[in-house]
C-alpha cells in the first residue's frame, strides 16, 4: 500500500505542471465484461481527428494486407520532399521505427500503396470512427477528415484484443508488438500509441493530444483512451497522466 501511495504522490507532482484550464477526458474499461473502470470528463463522446493514434489501425491494415511484413520489413527509404518535421524522419524507416519515431511520411506511403478503395474498405470494417477518408491519402485524412471520439477509440481497441475486426491474428500479433511500452507494477503491461496536432473545436483550445492504448496481465486487459486539448500541451505528460489515471482507479481491484 505504502508503494502505491508513495506513486500516487510522485504521479500528482508531475500532474501539477497541467493547467487547471485543460479539458481532459478518460475511459478505462474492462475488456472482458466492458464495464467501466474510470471514466473522466464531459466529452468522451466528442470526435477529433485521431492524429497519430491512427497508426495503431494502419497497422493492422499494413499486415493484414501484406504490405508490412514484420516488425524490419519493409525498410522505405526517406526521399526528398517527404514530411521532415522530425530529424528521426530523415532516415530509412521500418515498421517499429515508424511506430516508434511516429513517421508521418511512412503513414501516408502505407496508405497510398493500399489505394483508396482498400482503405475504405478497411474504415468501415473496423468501424472506424466516422469513417470520412475524404481528406485524402497523401493528405493524411486521419489529420483532417477523419475523427473518432475516446468511447470509440476503447471500442476498437477491446474488439482488437478480442479478435473481432476482421483482419488476421497475424495483423494483431505484429500490431500489438509494435505497441508494447513498458512493464508495469505487479506483471501488468502497457501498450499504446500517443497523437497530438491541432484541435477542431472552435473554442480556444487549439492544441490536442491523445494517448490510446490498454493494459494488460494474463487474460485480463483494459483498453483506455486518453484526450486533452489546450492552448498548449506539453506532450510528454500524456503518458505519466495516464499512469496517474490507472494508479488512482487501482485498476478497480485489477492492480493488486
Amino acid at each position: 500500500m505504502f508503494n502505491k501511495i508513495f506513486t500516487l504522490l510522485l504521479f500528482n507532482c508531475i500532474i501539477l505542471k497541467i493547467a487547471l484550464s485543460a479539458e481532459e477526458s478518460f475511459l478505462l474499461i474492462d475488456g472482458k465484461s466492458s464495464e467501466i473502470v474510470l471514466e473522466i470528463g464531459s466529452h468522451i463522446d466528442e470526435r477529433e481527428t485521431p492524429r497519430s493514434t491512427f497508426k495503431i489501425a494502419l497497422s493492422l491494415i499494413g499486415f493484414d494486407s501484406g504490405i508490412l511484413q514484420d516488425e524490419n520489413n519493409p525498410v522505405w527509404q526517406y526521399q526528398e520532399g517527404y514530411d521532415d518535421y522530425l530529424e528521426s524522419w530523415k532516415r530509412p524507416q521500418t515498421p517499429l521505427s515508424w511506430i516508434k519515431n511516429s513517421c508521418l511520411w511512412f503513414s501516408k506511403r502505407l496508405a497510398e500503396r493500399l489505394e483508396m478503395h482498400n482503405f475504405q474498405f478497411y474504415l468501415t470494417a473496423l468501424d472506424y470512427g466516422n469513417q470520412d477518408a475524404s481528406g485524402g491519402l497523401t493528405n493524411a485524412c486521419w489529420l483532417t477528415s477523419l475523427k473518432i471520439s475516446p468511447r470509440e477509440q476503447v471500442t476498437f481497441i477491446q474488439k482488437m484484443l478480442q479478435h473481432k475486426h476482421p483482419v488476421s491474428s497475424y495483423a494483431i500479433q505484429m500490431t500489438r508488438q509494435l505497441l508494447f511500452l513498458e512493464e508495469l507494477p505487479n506483471g501488468w503491461k502497457l501498450f499504446g500509441k500517443t497523437g497530438s496536432g491541432f484541435s477542431n473545436q472552435p473554442d480556444g483550445k487549439n492544441e490536442l493530444g491523445w494517448f490510446v492504448g490498454w493494459v494488460e496481465k494474463g487474460d485480463d486487459f483494459l483498453p483506455f483512451a486518453y484526450k486533452i486539448r489546450e492552448n498548449k500541451i506539453d506532450p510528454q505528460l500524456r503518458i505519466p497522466r495516464v499512469k496517474q489515471f490507472l494508479v488512482e482507479s487501482e485498476l478497480r481491484k485489477h492492480l493488486g
